[in-house]
């Protein structure tokens, strides 16, 4: 069956541009207003107004140095900080597509990303200039074509600052058609990866606008925290849009830990942030939590994967926070309706205005009501599709207007819906189909467990897949031998039998993890392949 969103069309405005959205509309948002202001250095800040000159300098610079037009791509590599919104605001402006570039990456895959988007122009960091240098020239972009954040130039460098931001030329926003919002790609964001090399989602202005009109929202004079990273797409909607919109200030963290984000809060009173749930683990469980005054911290969105309520209580008792785990992915911006009541029901929500849905088994047939089935949805923040990859982008967004996302999910009979797990990722041990969340969910409830993943590992003496457990444990706790069999036996004892931990408990210092912080369970399955022990 076919689910429809309960909710009336939402009034989502005509335009010709994004930047006619942020900057001419009915908020009456202060020339004056603080909207980024950097937590390491304060003097590095922007009011509204400077945002606005700024994009229109950015967007005259790259057309005059670059000879920048409608469709070229401009890469970013760097840590947040507060310019990187007007560069890629300028791109835009200018007929440009923005690739963002995890500033972690290595140059291989920082070439490949590159490639891929087939960039004209790199923007780099003084942190990120070594790389983005040697992975330029693997795929023959000309060091000319490159600029650092800043003022101080690099190795012949040009910055964009005495390049750009400097000069008093101000662009006149490009005007785009009604199928240029709808079909052109402004944004390529790339996704996490785990399932294989990551692909650019093709992210047009109008996936954006009806973003901005998804829903009323409540979050006028709030103080942001601006701490995931600028290249992950939930800041493409919070940091770099809402913010603008609605007159928010995001304080810009260009480096994260625990006991600086803690800071952050406290120091500059912020009220909400968007974060990842190893993140809420901490501060449910981290004794660095404790050290600061977070009492304004009143909202958290939690992107990147599924977080348990048990989570969401033990942050809601400790800290008095409202979690809400906001359900989405790189391809689809958002499509439900939720809030943190829902997050503490283990829900995800409603369907939002505009969109639909199927649930689907292995061979495309819709199950009932209260069954588990893919999550296909359609909607109007739905992606185009993967640039340059026909192919991807026909595996994934169907002919019939579909996102098949992967996710296992299911919906009750009043229309809420709740994530189950990835498909890819089920545990098949014997003739059991195992959801590595129902391991995932005991462990996180054991005091000494800080993040955990379950997979399943292939022993090939008894022909099937194992459940085995990686943990992560809090500050403070040491691997030993009776911590591992503790946590196996407090799993065991809480587990039906066909889920028990066979395939063992591993205690880990770290897991790897993908830009937008889901854990690479790809990784671990090949770790446990290389170091497959009988």
């Amino acid at each position: 069956m076919v689910y429809e969103s309960k909710y009336p069309p939402r009034n989502v405005p005509k335009t010709t541009s994004i930047f006619n959205i942020l900057f001419h509309n009915d908020q009456q948002v202060s020339k004056d207003k603080l909207i980024y202001v950097d937590i390491e250095d304060t003097n590095k800040c922007l009011t509204f107004g400077q945002v606005e000159t700024q994009i229109l300098k950015a967007a005259a610079g790259l057309m005059r140095e670059f000879n920048l037009k409608k469709g070229d791509v401009v890469a970013i590599c760097s840590p947040n900080q507060v310019d990187y919104p007007i560069i890629l605001h300028g791109a835009v402006c200018a007929g440009g597509v923005v690739a963002t570039i995890d500033q972690m990456s290595s140059v291989d895959l920082m070439a490949a990303d590159l490639d891929t988007v087939q960039a004209k122009v790199l923007i780099a960091h003084k942190d990120t200039l070594e790389t983005s240098l040697a992975a330029a020239k693997l795929i023959g972009l000309s060091e000319s074509n490159i600029l650092v954040f800043g003022d101080l130039g690099v190795d012949k460098i040009r910055t964009v600052n005495e390049t750009i931001l400097s000069q008093d030329e101000l662009a006149t926003p490009l005007e785009f058609t009604e199928q240029e919002m709808i079909n052109n790609p402004a944004f390529l964001y790339f996704t996490s990866g785990t399932t294989g090399r990551k692909k650019a989602v093709m992210i047009t202005q109008n996936n954006i606008l009806n973003s901005l009109f998804f829903k009323d929202w409540d979050f006028k004079d709030m103080n942001l925290l601006g701490y995931t990273e600028y290249h992950h797409a939930s800041s493409l909607l919070t940091n770099m849009h809402l913010s603008v919109y609605l007159g928010l200030t995001t304080y810009v963290m260009p480096h994260y830990t625990l006991r600086n984000f803690c800071a952050a809060v406290e120091k500059f009173k912020i009220n909400m942030t968007t974060t990842q749930p190893f993140i809420i683990s901490a501060l449910a469980k981290d004794a660095i939590a404790s050290e600061y005054d977070l009492s304004s911290l009143k909202f958290v969105i939690c992107c990147g994967a599924a977080l348990d309520n048990s989570v969401t209580h033990t942050v809601k008792e400790r800290l008095g926070l409202l979690i809400m785990n906001a359900y989405g992915m790189t391809e689809v911006l958002g499509l439900f309706e939720s809030n943190p009541e829902i997050t503490e029901a283990n829900g995800i929500g409603y369907l939002a205005s505009g969109f639909s849905a199927r649930l689907v088994d292995d061979d495309g047939n819709d199950v009932p009501i209260g069954q588990m089935g893919e999550l296909w949805v359609k909607g109007p923040t739905v992606a185009r599709g993967y640039y340059r990859n026909p192919e991807a982008t026909a595996s994934t967004f169907g002919a019939d207007g579909y996102l098949r996302t992967g996710d296992l999910v299911k919906c009750d009979e009043n229309g809420m819906f709740y994530y189950v797990d990835r498909f890819k990722d089920l545990i098949k041990y014997r003739l059991y189909h195992i959801y590595p969340s129902d391991i995932e969910t005991v462990l996180m409830t054991h005091p000494k467990v800080a993040d955990c993943a379950a997979i399943g590992v292939y022993y090939p003496e008894y022909t099937t897949e194992l459940p085995r457990a990686y943990v992560h444990l809090v500050d403070g706790e040491k691997y030993t031998e009776d911590v591992q069999r503790e946590l196996q036996e407090y799993a065991d004892s809480r587990l039906s039998d066909e889920k028990r931990l066979r395939g063992g408990v591993v205690i880990v210092d770290s897991f790897p993890r993908t830009a937008s912080g889901k854990i690479q369970r790809r990784a671990l399955r090949q770790e446990a392949k290389d170091s497959f022990l009988v």
